[in-house]
């Protein structure tokens, strides 16, 4: 793992597992954290907002009707992580770890940068109880430290389709730490060696409790990091919609 941004995001999430294959990122995120998962079976957008205009937050979910994987709803460093009951067991583990991997990277880490840079006054802005003064707002803009509730929802296109840049760069950096969460890269990489390129997908199926997608993605990414280039966009999202 030498990628600075993952470290850090390794490190924020405080994140530490049992020794044994497949993680259980459920029974082990929450001890950390003040997170709620939220079951659905056939999990959609109009059954993520049901369950938040019933806990008295209508306004946090927006845009069209759609399935979905998952979603995180977070507000002042808690948040529910929503999941599709019906997928299997394996799917349900990855998007949970995609959803955790959202947490900390679109909720923790900015919420800790601005707290950094502003100090403990800035923390009723991030909770949504005042507005940011002028200087602060500026200061903001001038920092990139942003400021904000950081609710997490990403803005889709007609469809549901991602249709935007930042949107496609959050998706694969939320892929690829739920990777590093479920298989760290010096793990994963040694069983690839034990085996063939056309069975190294099923082996990290197997060992790490992954998606067939997951583990057929990330076969290849550490198949292709023997021998850059770095791994693309499309090589996380392809189909895959959270």
């Amino acid at each position: 793992m030498s990628e600075q941004w993952l470290e850090e995001a390794i490190a924020v999430s405080r994140l530490s597992f049992p020794p044994e294959f497949p993680r259980d990122i459920a029974a082990v995120a929450p001890l950390r954290h003040p997170l709620d998962l939220v079951g659905m079976p056939g999990l959609t957008a109009e059954g993520i907002r049901q369950w938040l205009v019933q806990r008295g937050r209508p306004a946090e979910l927006r845009g069209a009707n759609r399935r979905l994987y998952g979603c995180m709803v977070a507000r002042a460093g808690t948040a529910a992580l929503f999941f599709d009951s019906d997928d299997s067991e394996a799917e349900q583990r990855f998007t949970l770890a995609h959803e955790v991997a959202h947490y900390v990277l679109d909720h923790l880490l900015p919420r800790a940068r601005a707290l950094e840079f502003f100090g403990k006054d800035i923390l009723p802005v991030l909770d949504g109880e005042r507005h940011p003064r002028l200087d602060e707002y500026m200061d903001s803009r001038f920092s990139d430290v942003p400021l904000g509730l950081q609710v997490h929802l990403m803005d889709r296109g007609a469809g549901g389709r991602v249709d935007s840049s930042s949107v496609l760069e959050a998706e694969q950096q939320a892929d690829r730490l739920a990777l590093e969460f479920l298989a760290p890269v010096e793990v994963a990489r040694a069983e690839l060696k034990e085996v063939s390129v056309m069975d190294g997908p099923r082996r990290l199926e197997a060992r790490f409790g992954l998606p067939t997608s997951a583990a057929r993605t990330y076969a290849r990414m550490l198949r292709q990091r023997r021998h850059p280039p770095e791994l693309s966009v499309l090589d996380f999202l392809g189909d895959d919609e959270r």
